[in-house]
C-alpha cells in the first residue's frame, strides 16, 4: 500500500514538473518571437510603442502556446490574468530595446 501511495506521487510530483518545463519554454519561445520581429519592425518609421505592439501581436501562436501551458498547469483564470499582465510589461520593455537599436544604428 505505502510502494503504491509513493508510485502515485511520485508520478504527480513529475507529472508537475513537466508542466512547469512546458510552460517555461513556451513562454520563452514567445520572447523570443518578440524580439525577433521587433528586430525587423525597429527599421520602420513607427513609433517604439507601435513596433513592441506590432511584434507582440505578430507572435500570436506562440501566445497561444504559452497561454496553454500556463492553463495546463495553474487553470484558465491564472493564465489569462498572467498573460494580458506579461504582454503589457513586454510591450514597455521591448519598447525601451527599439528605442536602444535605433540609437546604435
Amino acid at each position: 500500500m505505502h510502494r503504491l501511495m509513493l508510485a502515485a506521487v511520485i508520478c504527480l510530483a513529475s507529472s508537475a514538473a513537466t508542466a512547469e518545463e512546458d510552460s517555461k519554454v513556451a513562454i520563452k519561445k514567445w520572447r523570443i518571437c518578440a524580439d525577433a520581429t521587433a528586430t525587423r519592425f525597429a527599421k520602420s518609421t513607427e513609433s517604439a510603442q507601435v513596433v513592441s505592439r506590432l511584434a507582440i501581436l505578430s507572435c500570436r501562436a506562440e501566445k497561444q502556446a504559452a497561454w496553454q501551458a500556463l492553463s495546463q498547469e495553474n487553470g484558465a483564470h491564472f493564465a489569462d490574468d498572467w498573460v494580458e499582465t506579461v504582454e503589457r510589461r513586454y510591450t514597455d520593455l521591448l519598447a525601451i530595446d527599439v528605442v536602444e537599436m535605433r540609437l546604435r544604428k
